[in-house]
């Protein structure tokens, strides 16, 4: 999904957490979350070409997937898991929450939007195929 989708979901997202917790801090909490867990993928520019602060050539780079690892650190369902099971064994608050909707609500729309495995956003699938991208993209 491009930014624009992500940020406009994560704007509805967060409009939905804030009635719900009647928060806004927790509504910026969830809205940052599920635009700026894309941050991880200037770690994969820099993995495979070098350190750049141009969005639009690490954005460029991402869409065209042009790297031949994609780690999308961030991008795991693994840590949602235990995000949202350390919210429930802790007893965590409304901000941990709000940012487990957005990171999770992110996650679940770039599976549905972005042409990828169906494993994709496991962290450990990644980590067993050497985070190859022919087992990440279609």
């Amino acid at each position: 999904m491009k930014p624009t989708g992500h940020a406009i979901a994560s704007g509805v997202i967060g409009f939905f957490v804030w009635l719900y917790f009647k928060s806004i801090p927790a509504a910026i909490v969830s809205f940052l979350a599920g635009t700026l867990i894309d941050f991880d993928h200037f770690f994969d520019y820099y993995v495979n070409h070098h350190f750049t602060l141009s969005i639009r050539k690490v954005y460029a780079a991402s869409s065209e997937t042009d790297f031949p690892r994609l780690y999308l650190l961030f991008h795991s369902y693994e840590l949602v898991l235990i995000l949202w099971a350390s919210i429930g064994i802790f007893s965590l608050g409304i901000f941990w929450k709000a940012l487990a909707i957005g990171l999770t609500q992110h996650i679940i729309l770039d599976q549905m939007t972005n042409p990828v495995t169906l494993p994709a956003y496991f962290i450990i699938y990644r980590i067993v195929k050497g985070f190859k991208k022919e087992y990440v993209t279609h």
